[in-house]
């Protein structure tokens, strides 16, 4: 499947037109992981309400809008990076240093919508799950399951097709929870999309040589050249 310690990939932007396995990725060593959902509610005061009523009174409307941010912090070692720029090219793969690897996020970071090869436009987080989008156990999965022999999952803010048949088709929610492979089409390209908003590094003497960082990701649906594909 993957290896039980890399759990959270950030995913370049030609990932979205080719791509299995590792390629066109970058694994990152999660110490620490915050997911933050922000609602957005327009709620108002309705006036005269407490001289009329004894108690004031206020109507929020609910416009179904959401800030959605994802907080890493963790650790950089060397690592392998498989690089394919085209479907009939061969692919390119180095090890980097841990220092090399932090420098290749922040000049990704940098870098457009525009620059398919640079530009990372998802993470993905894989969490244990036993629950599938119909409320029922996976296969070969029960109430029992140890947490480390759950299937794995992307995270999402989708709905289990079973909460609410309304949006089942537009959340995709059989596919979102559906078990994860990375040699699977439809579950390999499953993620957050969005942009990261910042990324830290620091070289410090008693982690040396690894690079500790900190990323903030947040969920969008980013506007460019591919924004139908």
């Amino acid at each position: 499947m993957v290896d039980p310690n890399y759990r959270v990939f950030l995913e370049l932007q030609r990932r979205n037109e080719f791509g299995s396995g590792q390629e066109n990725r970058i694994s990152l060593l999660a110490s620490d992981l915050t997911v933050s959902t922000n609602k957005t509610v327009m709620n108002m005061g309705v006036p005269f309400s407490g001289a009329v009523r004894g108690e004031s009174l206020n109507l929020a409307m609910d416009i179904g809008m959401a800030q959605k941010t994802v907080s890493i912090t963790g650790i950089l070692l060397d690592q392998t990076i498989t690089k394919r720029k085209s479907v009939t090219g061969d692919p390119v793969t180095v090890r980097f240093t841990s220092f090399e690897l932090a420098q290749l996020i922040h000049s990704y970071v940098d870098s457009s919508t525009f620059q398919d090869d640079q530009n990372i436009n998802k993470i993905i987080i894989l969490i244990p799950s036993r629950v599938n989008h119909n409320f029922e156990y996976h296969f070969e999965t029960d109430e029992n399951t140890d947490l480390n022999d759950c299937k794995l999952i992307p995270w999402s803010w989708k709905n289990r097709e079973y909460d609410n048949d309304f949006t089942a088709a537009v959340s995709g929610g059989k596919a979102y929870f559906t078990p994860y492979s990375s040699t699977n089409i439809d579950s390999a390209s499953l993620g957050i999309t969005g942009f990261i908003r910042s990324f830290t590094t620091t070289v410090s003497g008693q982690e040396f040589p690894s690079v500790q960082f900190q990323l903030e990701f947040e969920e969008a649906k980013v506007i460019a050249d591919n924004f139908l594909d």
